[in-house]
């Protein structure tokens, strides 16, 4: 091979590479930009799971990540395969800059300082993905009326207070920048009561994060800010294999056979809805709470 069939061999597998990226919509077909190039994003719940891949498919799209959880490394809790040691680095891998900062979203003075950090290092936060959530308690013990104060007060500030809390720090500096996108994270239990009443705790938070979502949204809109939120349903984790589908005989089945398009969701799934949120796609859409359950919804 001469040395100018080698240059059009190299020229043409990048512009096939290009060609896959735009295909994609990882990159802008204007400039050649990724699509969040300039962009920093705080996404909550983020060291495992869906919030990890949030992380992973913003950090793709070109956006500078900030991590946040209660335990950075709560991966390794139930065993979930990273290509890296940590979240961090796995988002430092793509090319972008991230940090991670450990705080409790359902505590404001934590929230604060932790914008205060993300502030400090990035300038700015433009997106943010409020993830952290999850039931309080066990499962057995979230009926309706029989929930403690101390599971239904723990649910409430993991996934409504959080929610809460984190907007209203982001919002100040979104309304100076004068953009901003805010996805929130309800669930279908927070658009439909449970069989036998059970999960209550963990459906009143949800219900409650899909109401504030559609008034903060009608807040936001004149500052150029969206405010949207996804209504997961069954979603293929790590930790709720072990906790959930795998450790109880015969729910997986059940689970599925709920399911029209036949498959949990992957976390994957459930970050091209956030990706759609954020992106130039949904400049006209706020107040809304989308779906992404495989048509598992019941109503």
């Amino acid at each position: 091979m001469t040395r100018s069939d080698t240059v059009l061999y190299l020229e043409s597998g990048v512009n096939d590479m290009v060609r896959t990226c735009i295909g994609r919509g990882f990159v802008s077909r204007k400039r050649g930009k990724m699509k969040l190039e300039g962009k920093v994003a705080l996404v909550t719940g983020a060291s495992r799971g869906i919030g990890r891949s949030h992380a992973l498919r913003l950090a793709r799209l070109g956006a500078d990540i900030v991590v946040n959880a209660r335990n950075l490394e709560s991966s390794e809790e139930f065993g979930e395969e990273m290509t890296a040691p940590t979240v961090m680095e796995e988002v430092q891998a793509l090319g972008v800059r991230c940090i991670g900062i450990q705080a409790d979203v359902g505590k404001k003075d934590q929230v604060e300082a932790m914008l205060k950090r993300a502030l400090d290092e990035f300038g700015h936060i433009d997106i943010l993905i409020n993830n952290a959530g999850g039931l309080a308690g066990e499962v057995l013990r979230s009926f309706a009326s029989s929930v403690s104060e101390e599971d239904l007060r723990a649910t409430l500030d993991r996934n409504l207070m959080g929610t809460i809390f984190c907007c209203q720090a982001v919002f100040p500096q979104m309304k100076a920048l004068g953009w901003g996108r805010i996805v929130n994270t309800a669930s279908q239990g927070g658009l439909q009561a449970q069989q036998g009443g059970i999960y209550s705790s963990y459906s009143v938070a949800k219900a409650g994060v899909i109401m504030y979502t559609r008034a903060l949204a009608q807040e936001l809109a004149p500052y150029g800010i969206t405010v949207n939120c996804i209504a997961p349903a069954f979603v293929e984790t790590k930790r709720l294999a072990v906790t959930v589908y795998d450790a109880i005989e015969g729910v997986r089945e059940q689970i599925l056979g709920q399911i029209p398009i036949g498959r949990l969701a992957t976390p994957a799934d459930v970050s091209k809805v956030v990706e759609f949120f954020v992106s130039d796609l949904a400049d006209y859409v706020t107040g809304q709470c989308l779906s992404v359950c495989g048509g598992a919804i019941k109503f």
